[in-house]
């Protein structure tokens, strides 16, 4: 009895570090956005993109272009294999009023363009990508 009354007090404890850190965890990341926003400058950051539709059986392999064709993003693989409801990170900064394109990679056929935005000024909001059945969103902070 002794011992089933110390494991119901040490599992009231956890349950209140749990319920103390659950909170300060989930507001954590909007801040990150903001600071890593205000590293951009004059510019605006693009946070995560996230794959509403995809064209493809399953997978798109995506990458990010700047007006004038030069990839931007991911900078460290030639593309990102995105699923649908799947976001990704980004983490980018471009220039207010800049083009980006999403291109979607193929191997045996050429590149199909995705769709463009124009970073419209300095507001967090919102924008999508969308060519035929393909929709993907992405988050612009300011």
């Amino acid at each position: 009895m002794r011992l089933l009354h110390t494991f119901a007090g040490l599992a009231a404890a956890a349950i209140s570090v749990v319920a103390l850190v659950g909170p300060a965890t989930a507001q954590a990341a909007p801040g990150t956005d903001k600071a890593a926003a205000s590293l951009c400058g004059r510019g605006v950051f693009l946070d995560g993109i996230r794959a509403l539709e995809v064209s493809e059986n399953g997978r798109d392999e995506v990458k990010i272009v700047n007006g004038r064709g030069k990839k931007i993003w991911p900078v460290t693989a030639p593309y990102v294999s995105i699923a649908r409801d799947q976001r990704v990170e980004v983490d980018k900064c471009v220039k207010v009023g800049s083009l980006q394109r999403l291109i979607e990679v193929d191997d045996l056929d050429s590149n199909d363009n995705l769709g463009s935005i124009r970073i419209r000024g300095h507001v967090t909001r919102n924008y999508e990508f969308r060519s035929g059945e393909s929709r993907y969103r992405i988050g612009v902070i300011s």
